[in-house]
């Protein structure tokens, strides 16, 4: 008889410096769906989701969609989400017959209201109402927060292996693929530890070392068939809970082979830690050296502080200040978001000119708005396609949306932006990057791949924002003591790694 798993959804990357809640309408825009229409959406996109029903049923076992309640990044989600969460997901455990397993795709950075762990929270819930002798495996973000709850209560744990992420589909695959092989009776340990370590995920990337070699060690295990998975995660750092770090997680045949590589894998993360830091400019220097440039390619100003990719809110107009206040000649394009800019474009009417106050008004802290005539350029639904890598084929939706021109900078302004990094979010707008002196990318790597050929520098901005780099630009509250990079004991050695 075909084992029967039901898969359900959570995703969304909490950034609790961020003001805003994320409610249920955030998710209606991402993927909030049931049953087969859930199985059906996920069935055209190379999702997290998909990969792991496409395990299932290739090891022979049967499908049972539930619910998703899927949402980009953004600020803490409303109690009343997980609570339908949660409602949802009894009713599928109630009524879905007998189940061999609950296989998970999560964010794992997700904090509500009132759980500051609540993917954590999720699994310890299924787990009490199914019992140990069923199957829990999860896929996860690379930025994932793995507490203690999770691993207690997770048979099998794999997070993304590249940054960008572009192995959403994989990472399901392998947590299908490892939960399965688990009821089949295979043996698979797993094993993990937690590093006190915040990182800024502007500074590294799967495709650079020193980061890459982290992740090229730990395929290499793989291919050698010494363990049968490994994930090593750089936690989110925009999380003001008291329990954050980043973890290793190590799947084997034996106990004894999963801890010996989870240690030599968290050795390699622990010691690259100071070189997984962005070089940070001020936003004048980089307006320097757009103007200096000799290249007629643009200069990328990279701003991960206010990146929705990572939760901020999307909101800051810092760089368009700072051309306005100088009065700079450079061609620059950019997106903000300011659904107040966006009703008024559309009451002024494409071609027309007014006097708009753009951006600067949600993030604490954050200059603005600009308060400039513009030129309403474009009124836009705001609906399009990702091109990638990262994502690739996914749908987006910024909400309506504008070009504002304000003397040579195109501001694109929405309601709600996402897929910060990748290029349509201009590019489909009319702001295309390449015919620009200066294009503005709210986001933290995801944009390295499809801006570097066209790039004539890359440039980290020192800016304030809910996803800042400076990590000490913020005033932390909750965050547990001896924490790199604020006040690690002096020669501290990672924690030997434990079975789960």
């Amino acid at each position: 008889m075909a084992k029967r798993i039901l898969i359900c959804e959570f995703h969304e990357e909490t950034d609790t410096f961020n003001p805003e809640i994320a409610q249920l309408i955030s998710f209606d825009s991402g993927i909030h769906a049931e049953g087969e229409e859930l199985l059906l959406k996920h069935r055209s996109i190379p999702s997290l989701f998909h990969g792991i029903v496409d395990a299932v049923e290739e090891a022979g076992g049967e499908v049972v969609p539930g619910i998703s309640l899927y949402s980009g990044s953004a600020g803490v989600v409303a109690d009343d989400v997980y609570n339908l969460l949660i409602e949802r997901t009894d009713h599928y455990l109630k009524n879905s017959g007998e189940l061999d397993g609950v296989f998970l795709s999560l964010h794992g950075a997700t904090v509500t209201e009132s759980i500051n762990d609540a993917c954590g929270n999720y699994i310890e819930h299924i787990r009490n109402i199914i019992g140990r002798d069923k199957v829990i495996a999860a896929g996860f973000d690379l930025h994932a927060n793995i507490t203690d709850r999770i691993l207690e209560n997770a048979d099998a744990v794999c997070l993304y292996q590249t940054y960008p992420h572009v192995d959403f589909y994989e990472t399901g695959y392998r947590a299908g693929k490892m939960g399965m092989r688990i009821i089949a009776g295979e043996p698979v340990v797993m094993a993990a530890t937690t590093l006190p370590v915040l990182v800024p995920p502007s500074g590294f990337t799967s495709l650079e070392s020193p980061f890459k070699e982290v992740i090229d060690y730990g395929n290499s295990l793989i291919k050698d068939g010494k363990i049968l998975d490994y994930s090593a995660s750089y936690v989110q750092p925009w999380l003001d809970i008291d329990e954050i770090g980043s973890t290793v997680v190590v799947l084997a045949e034996d106990g004894d082979t999963a801890c010996r590589y989870a240690d030599d894998i968290a050795e390699k993360l622990f010691a690259i830690k100071d070189d997984c830091w962005p070089d940070m400019m001020s936003v004048d220097e980089i307006i320097d050296l757009a103007e200096a440039k000799e290249t007629k390619k643009p200069v990328i100003l990279a701003d991960p502080a206010d990146s929705p990719n990572g939760g901020a809110v999307g909101d800051s107009i810092v760089v368009a200040l700072r051309l306005f206040e100088r009065g700079s000649t450079l061609k620059a394009g950019m997106f903000v978001k300011d659904p107040e800019t966006v009703e008024q474009a559309f009451s002024v009417g494409v071609g027309n000119t007014a006097l708009f106050r753009i951006g600067g008004k949600i993030t604490p802290d954050v200059p603005g708005p600009l308060v400039a005539e513009g030129r309403v350029r474009l009124l836009s639904d705001g609906e399009f396609v990702q091109e990638g890598p990262a994502g690739k084929g996914f749908p987006c939706n910024v909400g309506r949306a504008c070009v504002i021109s304000v003397g040579n900078t195109d501001i694109m302004v929405c309601e709600k932006p996402m897929s910060s990094g990748d290029p349509q979010i201009l590019r489909h707008f009319g702001i295309e990057p390449k015919l620009y002196d200066l294009i503005v990318v709210k986001a933290n790597t995801s944009f390295r791949v499809p801006y570097g050929p066209i790039a004539g520098e890359i440039c980290f901005a020192d800016t304030p924002g809910a996803g800042a780099s400076n990590l000490k630009r913020f005033k932390w509250k909750n965050l547990p003591k001896n924490m790199y990079p604020f006040d690690l004991e002096e020669g501290y050695k990672p924690v030997k790694a434990t079975i789960r």
